[in-house]
């Protein structure tokens, strides 16, 4: 206890030292403090409008609760919670745009959301656009999110660099649409993405379903309130519990008759790699747009509404289905440009009755004047789309139905939320399955991707052997020559063992290995099923977890190889891939097991394949240390993979 004491006397002294120390060496004319300067008017406003918000929020909650018990406090618990949920996720976003504002130049470019070290392309003129000038600029070889229209700003100063014009990743050319009064930024600078949206209209909308919960009038969102319930559909002639669809039912028919028999609540459609889910997904949709139904399309990204959009037009001209339809976006980088559904940056306009297709995201939905006026909601690739955002917008909607695959890339959720606030809609309805049950809705279970001897470990590492190959998948695959010993097989799965040691995001030896095998896959041919052609750079993909492998493989690669993230080939396919693990083993894992052994990252990689995958890894990332039982069973996964594969000499023999 003595020596407790003295220590604690020493700081205490050593504390009191360095205070007189800093007195004696302060300026004698400097000031001991600076008043803030005041806040501003609409400083002032925005606090206190936040403060009567929180407040709001936390009456609502104390309501949804009341003296409830059991599941029905549950669900009412997490509703409470999904009411400051875009306020959380938007502090964590504040927060990341703060730490890249502090990341230098290298760091930046291995950021896929950033874009680093641009240089002013000196050839060429700035080009006037509206009342905006168009700046050229160059940058090296990285990946980026990064697309047109997004707003950006300077990493050193946090200030606004206008609006991205044109970009193109190959040819490191991007081009920025910047106001005359911008000053534009000294080569090289780098960009970061803009702020958050403020998400008014979505928290609006979420408000609006719990008051409406919390005064007894449940009845008004049906929909929504039987996902949150995690209730089982309600439907016209299929009594509760039962399957939804039987065995051999033509999967196009048995979702397009399961989603007409939907009575005021929801329905999830799981689409598996090659599946046809958007396909499905068009049939149904053109068929309630003949029975004069009104139709909501959402998803996340434009992308994936107008994919959908595509394919709903070809249906409704070939089964000559006529309707008014609209698609909501920001501006001519959204728009679809479709011959029956007219583009449109005007909520109200996506908002009229005349038109019984109405496509948008969260934010045109969520708004009050949308409220119950859709007959079905489709909500697509709804893995990646919020709890929060489903109910939001599943305001306006009688009836829900949710498309995707939770066991593909799922939505990336940055704050922390409790109680299950965070998650997607598909994982809070399906509780941990990997496939959804047959009475909670229809699993697309063929598909028309992968050849069998792919399928046949898709389906029993990811599906619970539950996916099946079409006839005709089988009918392709790689003219391998006379031998397969360099690890080029004519399909299924390939696992070459790479040596090396010490490397985290980035490995030579694995470049030199796929190198290899893409040039030797070049000088082979393939049957894709309908003739025998060569495979040329669009037949292979080459897929990383990181962007320091991506930028090392588009090095060493052909020029226009298609090389990136698993992110960026979700919904693509080749007939062969190429997958660099690239980590020597579990010591140089810059992140974590959750990420690099994710079986959702490894599905999405290995199914992009018609024909061929071919895992390169070091064989020490096998004997990674777990320290769960949910880590051993991700190693497990690719553990399984190569005991799939079978055994392969290392290195590449061509």
């Amino acid at each position: 206890l003595r020596q407790l004491e003295d220590y604690n006397k020493f700081d205490c002294y050593s504390t009191r030292l360095c205070r007189d120390w800093l007195l004696g060496i302060r300026p004698p004319d400097s000031k001991w403090f600076v008043n803030a300067e005041p806040a501003s008017e609409q400083e002032t406003e925005r606090r206190e409008e936040q403060v009567e918000a929180e407040a709001a929020t936390e009456e609502l909650q104390d309501a949804l609760l009341g003296d409830f018990e059991g599941e029905e406090l549950e669900w009412r618990e997490v509703l409470g919670y999904l009411l400051d949920y875009h306020r959380r996720e938007d502090k964590s976003e504040w927060w990341a745009m703060f730490h890249r504002m502090e990341m230098d130049e290298e760091e930046l470019i291995d950021d896929s959301v950033c874009l680093g070290r641009l240089v002013q392309d000196t050839s060429r003129s700035p080009i006037k656009e509206k009342k905006s000038l168009l700046h050229f600029f160059q940058f090296p070889a990285q990946d980026t999110k990064m697309r047109v229209g997004d707003a950006v700003l300077r990493s050193d100063t946090g200030k606004s660099c206008g609006s991205i014009f044109s970009l193109d990743a190959e040819s490191g050319e991007i081009s920025l649409k910047i106001g005359p009064k911008t000053e534009i930024p000294p080569s090289p600078f780098s960009l970061i993405p803009n702020g958050p949206r403020r998400p008014v209209v979505l928290q609006e909308a979420v408000a609006r379903f719990a008051s409406a919960v919390a005064a007894g009038k449940t009845k008004r969102y049906r929909a929504v309130t039987s996902i949150l319930r995690k209730e089982l559909p309600r439907m016209s002639g299929i009594a509760e519990g039962k399957a939804i669809a039987q065995p051999g039912d033509d999967l196009v028919s048995a979702v397009t008759k399961a989603v007409s028999q939907l009575k005021e609540s929801h329905l999830l459609i799981q689409g598996p790699p090659g599946t046809g889910k958007t396909f499905t997904s068009a049939h149904a949709i053109v068929q309630l747009l003949k029975a004069g139904k009104r139709v909501g399309v959402a998803s996340n990204s434009h992308k994936a509404i107008n994919n959908l959009l595509e394919w709903i037009e070809k249906v409704a001209v070939e089964k000559r289905v006529k309707f008014a339809g609209v698609k909501k976006g920001s501006g001519e980088e959204d728009a679809f440009n479709g011959s029956l559904i007219v583009d449109t940056t005007d909520n109200g306009e996506a908002a009229d009755i005349k038109y019984n297709l109405v496509a948008g995201t969260a934010w045109l939905f969520s708004r009050p004047e949308m409220d119950q006026t859709i007959d079905h909601l489709f909500i697509d690739e709804a893995g990646q789309v919020c709890l929060a955002n489903v109910v939001a917008m599943g305001t306006a909607a009688k009836n829900i139905v949710l498309i995707g695959d939770q066991m593909q890339l799922s939505q990336v959720s940055k704050g922390i939320h409790p109680a299950k606030s965070g998650v997607s809609a598909l994982e809070h309805l399906l509780c941990g399955h990997a496939t959804v049950p047959p009475e909670r809705g229809i699993l697309l279970n063929v598909t028309r991707r992968l050849h069998p001897s792919i399928c046949s470990f898709i389906s029993d590492a990811v599906y619970e052997g539950r996916l099946e190959p079409h006839e005709s998948t089988a009918k392709r695959f790689i003219i391998a020559g006379k031998t397969t010993t360099n690890g080029i097989r004519e399909s299924g799965i390939a696992f070459i063992d790479v040596d090396h040691e010490g490397n985290g995001q980035c490995s030579e030896e694995e470049v030199e290995a796929v190198k290899a095998a893409y040039s030797a896959l070049l000088k082979r041919k393939w049957n894709d099923g309908a003739e025998v052609r060569s495979l040329k750079k669009e037949d292979i993909l080459v897929v990383t977890p990181y962007n320091m492998q991506v930028n090392l493989l588009k090095a060493a690669l052909p020029a226009g190889a298609r090389v990136g993230t698993v992110d960026k080939f979700q919904g693509q396919e080749a007939a062969v891939v190429l997958v660099s693990m690239a980590t020597s083993s579990g010591e140089e894992l810059p992140r974590n097991i959750e990420f690099l052994f994710s079986r959702q990252r490894l599905n999405v990689a290995i199914s992009r394949a018609q024909c061929l995958a071919m895992v390169f890894a070091s064989p020490r990332l096998l004997e990674v240390s777990c320290k769960s039982i949910e880590q051993v069973k991700l190693v497990n996964t690719l553990c399984w993979a190569k005991e799939y594969a079978g055994q392969l000499p290392s290195g590449i023999d061509v």
